[in-house]
């Protein structure tokens, strides 16, 4: 398999020889990648010799219907009770728009920086239900609370809850390096890219939790002593690979 890569790299460097790009807008290229946004379609085209422009979009989504089971601690007016939890439905979402400017310090090169913007918001979801919710009401009292380490839970009348989490910017920078070529100088050809993308922070919405809950990220990784700080978090590692069709 590295033989195979080798002599690709090596015939793009032959053939770029006599296919220099000068114009802008000249040369165009349609193609598919994937990588840890999901799997997605892009275009691109030559802005110069050196300067690469390609936008797209990006799909990715998880979704896991079956149950998952915790305990928590019902309490209200001084009374105690435990209590079984669940979670279903819980998806995650990453939708991304992206435009991207690749540069190659080299007219001929294999090697590329990359700077541009993922758009999307990345987010996950879950619907939750305290079992046996009534006869806990009828035990400890009107609308007991649910208590899960600090965080508090006030479930609706049924004993359901819900929880969104925003995993990030809607607008995120992103930086990489590649290698291979934007568009191929052959019929067809792929690239390798390596990056980082400013995610931002993450933020936890639910009409049913308590400040604790908002900020369970926060307590987490100070309970954890994670080796990196909570800003190094807002940070995303990225790796892509793409398969473009030259147009012309």
């Amino acid at each position: 398999m590295r033989k195979i890569i080798l002599l690709f790299f090596l015939s793009e460097i032959i053939v770029s020889s006599g296919k220099a790009q000068h114009a802008p807008f000249e040369n165009w290229g349609v193609g598919l990648n994937a990588g840890l946004y999901g799997a997605g379609v892009q275009g691109a085209t030559s802005l110069s010799p050196h300067f690469k422009w390609r936008a797209g979009f990006d799909y990715f989504t998880y979704r896991h219907s079956d149950a998952i089971e915790f305990e928590v601690i019902a309490a209200h007016d001084g009374h105690e009770a435990d209590a079984q939890a669940e979670l279903r439905d819980t998806e995650i979402t990453f939708p991304n728009f992206k435009t991207f400017v690749d540069y190659y310090p080299a007219q001929n090169a294999i090697f590329c920086l990359t700077g541009g913007f993922y758009a999307g918001t990345n987010r996950a979801s879950t619907k939750g239900l305290i079992k046996n919710y009534r006869e806990l009401t009828a035990a400890l009292g009107e609308k007991p609370e649910l208590h899960y380490e600090d965080i508090v839970i006030t479930p609706d009348d049924d004993g359901s809850f819900d929880g969104k989490l925003h995993m990030g910017n809607t607008l995120k920078p992103y930086f990489g390096i590649g290698l291979g070529r934007t568009i191929p100088q052959n019929r067809v050809g792929f690239k390798f890219e390596l990056g980082i993308v400013f995610q931002g922070k993450y933020t936890l919405s639910s009409h049913n939790l308590n400040e604790a809950g908002h900020n369970w990220l926060n307590k987490m990784t100070e309970e954890l002593d994670l080796p990196v700080s909570e800003k190094a978090l807002n940070w995303w590692p990225m790796l892509n690979f793409s398969l473009t069709y030259r147009i012309r």
